[in-house]
């Protein structure tokens, strides 16, 4: 297994047909990571975020590179620390449950395709009630969810969020009631993430503030993305209604609790 060096990211962009964004956001050097090969050729690759994420794909199953996820999963475990894997189809799900197995939990996720032509004919949103607003930093010391420990996670920091991320609102009072986030963000794609206070659910606010994010990435040449769990049908129902259609479905693993170091 080779370390790719980053002025080689854009060779990696060419040949990822799909993947998470966030291996993206790695590729853009948005956020910080690191990606490995299994060899020159680049047939089959590691992608790995600081925060603990990882995306296993390729042409070729590499031996070698199986070995070195296991080891990277054997060090979270020494290490405590977080461990995602992301699947790219049911070949690796295949070798990864074969080397794993027991040891990692599973879950399944939609990965929808933006319809931008069935967004911008689609009803949109009429309840002015409330202020919507771009997120700052101020914003996030008073956040619903998306606090400093969530863009430290997944942004290495607010400032790295506050530069190159992507956030807006709503506002009763100047109490934020509803949230969208970028959880990622490349120079080609945008992951959505959002909530809403339980106590103002139903007023149709997500879809208030989803539509000022989307907005905004079509105006910024931008693919928003949403993804969800296969079993989250209020996401599912809120994405359709925003124009993300044909899910894909693919496999993200996890550590077991067993396996966490108390």
């Amino acid at each position: 297994m080779i370390l790719v060096p980053k002025e080689h990211y854009s060779l990696i962009k060419n040949k990822l047909e799909e993947a998470p964004t966030f291996v993206f956001s790695v590729l853009d050097s948005t956020i910080e990571g690191t990606v490995y090969a299994n060899c020159a050729d680049y047939k089959s690759l590691l992608i790995q975020t600081d925060s603990g994420l990882y995306y296993i794909a390729g042409q070729t199953i590499d031996e070698l590179l199986i070995q070195n996820l296991v080891k990277f999963f054997e060090t979270s475990v020494y290490q405590a620390k977080r461990f995602t894997l992301f699947s790219a189809n049911p070949a690796w799900d295949q070798v990864i449950e074969k080397h794993l197995n027991t040891r990692v939990g599973k879950i399944q996720r939609y990965a929808f395709s933006f319809d931008a032509m069935k967004y911008e004919s689609r009803r949109r949103s009429d309840n002015y009630e409330y202020e919507v607003a771009k997120i700052d930093s101020l914003d996030i010391q008073h956040c619903l969810a998306f606090d400093k420990k969530y863009y430290n996670e997944y942004w290495d920091s607010t400032h790295n969020f506050i530069q190159n991320g992507i956030g807006f609102c709503v506002k009763d009072r100047g109490n934020i009631i509803s949230e969208c986030v970028s959880i990622f963000k490349s120079t080609k794609y945008a992951e959505i993430d959002i909530v809403t206070d339980l106590n103002y659910r139903g007023k149709g606010l997500a879809s208030i503030v989803a539509e000022q994010f989307i907005d905004y990435c079509l105006a910024e040449t931008i693919q928003p993305r949403w993804d969800c769990d296969v079993d989250n049908s209020a996401s599912i129902n809120l994405g359709s209604k925003l124009g993300f259609a044909n899910a894909r479905k693919y496999s993200v693993y996890f550590k077991n609790s067993q396996n966490v170091q108390q």
